[in-house]
């Protein structure tokens, strides 16, 4: 009898071992720290007005800024107030004096509260604060400070996702493996009034449970709000998703395509070899195009926003880029820093440029100091 090799048993054992922590924490831990901190909101949460009045178009927007407000996130808040939505903040993170003002002169309101729960922590204290108010809006946005968002001015995303009517749409619909995990990124949402009163919208908050695990509140939050929703019959969409994604790839010509595939390369080196043998069969756009829905199947791997960031910032308008720092994310910055020298896209706001440019350069130069210890 062959035994399985050391590695791949203490992979697995990692996993358990992993599954039941998170079990037990959604048992005995979570339930009961929830209680206490609505328990104690008053003390542990600090409300402060902002300059601006609350109207029915609101957006919560989540932030974490522990080290002092990025001036794109100022530039995400006068955008959203050009675009003429009023803005509950909701920091995750103390933030300086200097820093408050700034915020306040932008939104209705500021709820500074401790880091739990990631951004849906964050959500769920924006909408509790919202019914303790007693506001109601006609459009809600969900939105958090994890991507850079937009990457320049007179950005029409908002106004898209508006125009398609759903009960909630995101910037990406991403389809799993599994029918059951498809679910919106929840960087960004829309939720319309419809939803905000269904009975789905509605049980999901709740019943929801914040977690400071990042897997657990993914699964709890982000893919737990869209399936919810789905399951309830509601209409969730993405202003860009798998099918839609590749049936931008479908019209293409055959030296944009080919195109297409270099521009992956600069996420997948390895496959240089595959594609190259790949682009010699007379089939080959078939076989590319079912490569590309099969791996975006696998979101721990690939992503439309990374490794196909080139076509779908320059083919499907694609408007952000995530703050993420594993190597796929810092590849899809090295991507677009790239296609804007290269002129294939508008400019950068300039001040998302020089922060992209920033994490672009930090990231390599951890990298270096990893590699020399």
């Amino acid at each position: 009898m062959n035994l399985p090799p050391l590695w791949k048993v203490k992979r697995e054992l990692t996993r358990v071992g992993a599954s039941i922590w998170r079990g037990g924490r959604g048992v005995f831990f979570e339930p009961t720290r929830q209680w206490l901190y609505d328990s104690s909101t008053v003390r542990r949460e600090c409300k402060i007005n902002g300059c601006k009045d609350l109207s029915g178009r609101v957006v919560i927007f989540v932030i974490f800024q522990p080290k002092g407000l990025a001036e794109s996130v100022k530039f995400t808040l006068d955008h959203l107030v050009a675009e003429g939505w009023s803005i509950v903040v909701v920091s995750n993170a103390p933030l300086s004096a200097a820093d408050t003002c700034v915020v306040t002169h932008r939104a209705a309101k500021l709820l500074v509260r401790p880091n739990v729960g990631y951004d849906f922590g964050g959500y769920r204290a924006g909408l509790r604060l919202l019914t303790e108010l007693e506001h109601e809006p006609d459009h809600l946005v969900l939105m958090n400070d994890s991507v850079w968002f937009p990457l320049r001015e007179n950005d029409d995303t908002l106004r898209r996702m508006e125009a398609l009517r759903a009960a909630m749409t995101g910037h990406i619909f991403k389809n799993e493996a599994k029918k059951s995990q498809d679910h919106l990124e929840s960087h960004l949402l829309m939720v319309s009034r419809e939803c905000l009163a269904h009975p789905a919208w509605v049980r999901f908050w709740d019943r929801f449970l914040m977690s400071d695990d990042r897997v657990t509140t993914i699964r709890r939050g982000e893919k737990g709000l869209s399936q919810a929703l789905i399951c309830a019959g509601l209409q969730v969409e993405g202003l860009i998703s798998r099918d839609s994604f590749i049936r931008c790839l479908e019209q293409l010509e055959e030296t944009e395509l080919r195109g297409v595939m270099s521009d992956v390369l600069h996420h997948r080196a390895d496959a240089q070899k595959q594609f190259e043998a790949l682009s010699k069969n007379k089939t080959w756009r078939v076989d590319f195009l079912e490569w590309v829905r099969e791996v975006l199947a696998n979101s721990r791997q690939h992503l439309i926003s990374t490794t196909f960031i080139a076509p779908a910032v320059e083919l499907c308008s694609m408007c952000f880029v995530k703050k993420a720092q594993d190597q796929r994310f810092h590849l899809a910055r090295q991507k677009i820093l790239e296609l804007q020298s290269d002129g294939r896209i508008a400019p950068l706001n300039p001040t998302v440029k020089i922060e992209i440019s920033k994490a672009v350069e930090d990231w390599a130069g951890e990298s270096h100091l990893r590699l020399q210890s």
